[in-house]
């Protein structure tokens, strides 16, 4: 018993001081995007907002999409690194297109050809131009390109320049964003802020690494990158697409407020995918020790379970505070969503802190419940809107099931380091 403790000690000695570095920066970065949500909010109106926020969907899946590559790249830069190390050998330079470039190109280029055919299609259900829609598109490409540059980064335990180069990109956002509406703009110049922040940061993270060596050893889309960018893609998909189908299927008005308080809501997501950065290459380094593992595993739910009931409790006490700070007086409805909202999302933020561990394992079974779960949620969602009451009891029920069935899969990943030992 005294072992055990010791050894959860040292474990909390040598990683508290830069989880807590990590933690510093990416708070930076949430007060960013919490800004930049009410600078727009404010600026734009509850129904020019809610278009925002669907255009804002399609960038958000993409660069969380992107961010399944960069867990895919830091997976593999990290597998590699450690079979070199063990091996006695020496890491080979970068080549200019390796395994992780060519995916982010491949990827995002298809990406953007997507939505850029769905453009008309998207436009029409959403009773806009098709600028905005192509605006959006191009920051697909440089989301996955700066996702190559963070894998490597995050791989080799530089989590502070990670959250970094993301909270910079965020700080330009609202920089950019609020400049455009000061001048009289709209929601397209705000997306046009958007682009130019995703780019510079892109630009900047890749100057970081040039030169570096760093690569991953396994061939373009092989078996294992496939399953890891799907994990996160599909993780995405989840806990974005909401915001769309509430807008392709109730009025301009309550779409908008429904985006509002989601966006408030969804902030709790913010501390696994902190947590990411920092653990889930250490999570990959440790495959065979069980220990570490399962105090990993810990940490993680503690962390977002403990932060999570906070910002839930807060949120219901101060909703109608934060949302008039946030987007001002024209959003009343959005108070009364944003304490159920916050709480529906609670269970998908656990979701995502064991997704981590599961990344890392590279499960094939956590690919097929998200798959499955987000066939449920499309089916489900559509049928019971426009009551977004009822849609927030679907978005709920949902993550609860979801992270039921992946602590079922992380018991069984640990019942295997049991059997192997």
């Amino acid at each position: 018993m005294n072992e055990r403790r010791a050894m959860r000690l040292g474990y909390l000695k040598r990683h508290t001081g830069p989880l807590m570095t990590v933690g510093a920066v990416s708070v930076l970065g949430i007060f960013a995007t919490a800004v930049f949500h009410a600078v727009t909010g404010r600026g734009l109106g509850p129904e020019a907002f809610g278009l925002l926020a669907a255009f804002l969907s399609i960038v958000n899946i993409a660069a969380i999409g992107a961010s399944a590559l960069q867990n895919s790249v830091a997976v593999g830069t990290a597998r590699s690194l450690a079979e070199t190390v063990e091996g006695g050998g020496v890491v080979r330079p970068t080549r200019r297109w390796d395994s992780a470039t060519i995916e982010a190109l491949v990827l995002g280029g298809v990406g953007t050809l997507v939505v850029v055919v769905f453009a008309p299609l998207l436009a029409d259900q959403l009773a806009t131009s098709a600028l905005a829609i192509y605006l959006a598109a191009l920051t697909i490409l440089p989301s996955f390109l700066f996702s190559v540059a963070q894998g490597r980064l995050q791989a080799v335990g530089r989590a502070t320049s990670v959250a970094g180069w993301s909270t910079s990109s965020q700080i330009l956002r609202v920089v950019l964003a609020a400049s455009a509406l000061a001048a009289g703009l709209g929601a397209v110049s705000v997306l046009l802020a958007v682009l130019i922040a995703i780019t510079a940061a892109a630009v900047a993270a890749g100057w970081q690494v040039r030169g570096s060596h760093l690569r991953t050893a396994t061939t373009a889309f092989s078996s294992h990158s496939i399953v890891l960018i799907m994990l996160t893609l599909s993780f995405a998909w989840l806990t974005n697409i909401d915001v769309m189908l509430v807008r392709m299927g109730t009025s301009e008005s309550h779409a908008g407020m429904f985006a509002a308080a989601a966006v408030l809501g969804k902030m709790i997501l913010i501390v696994p995918t902190t947590l990411s950065l920092y653990l889930l290459p250490r999570f990959v380094n440790r495959q065979g020790d069980r220990g570490a593992m399962k105090f990993g595993v810990n940490v993680i739910l503690l962390t977002v379970l403990g932060s999570g009931l906070v910002a839930v409790l807060g949120m219901t006490l101060l909703r109608g505070f934060l949302i008039s700070l946030f987007f001002g007086a024209g959003y009343t409805e959005a108070a009364d969503l944003l304490p159920w909202l916050a709480l529906a999302y609670l269970p998908w933020a656990l979701a995502q802190g064991l997704l981590i561990r599961l990344t890392a394992a590279v499960s094939r079974l956590a690919l097929a419940v998200l798959i499955g779960a987000a066939v449920i949620q499309w089916v489900a969602v559509r049928m019971v809107l426009p009551d977004l009451g009822a849609t927030i009891v679907v978005v709920g029920v949902l993550g609860v099931l979801v992270v039921l069935s992946m602590l079922v899969l992380v018991s069984r990943h640990s019942r295997k380091m049991v059997a192997a030992e």
